[in-house]
């Protein structure tokens, strides 16, 4: 009998997400997702050039199942709407 054998791993992403206004409300336009911290500051700087505001992020969770915890904010600059 052969046994099915299950990895389970978690990761953690940082993902920049840009705020733009249009007919006069705040709304996210795009968003990037990085490997690292450092990159993720990097393309929050750049996106900040041409936003109404950026939100920087990490999230934990499983690629594979899909399952993803609650982001949590590390950085704004300019106006954001709330994380979900």
């Amino acid at each position: 009998m052969l046994k099915a054998e299950v990895v389970v791993f978690s990761v953690t992403r940082f993902c920049v997400q840009a705020f733009g206004r249009r007919g006069g409300a705040l709304q996210p336009t795009e968003v990037r997702e990085c490997y690292f911290e450092a990159d993720a500051r990097r393309e929050m700087e750049v996106l900040a050039r041409r936003s109404s505001g950026v939100a920087l992020y990490r999230v934990s969770g499983e690629p594979l199942s899909g399952l993803w915890g609650k982001p949590r904010l590390i950085a704004r600059q300019g106006e954001i709407l709330a994380l979900e």
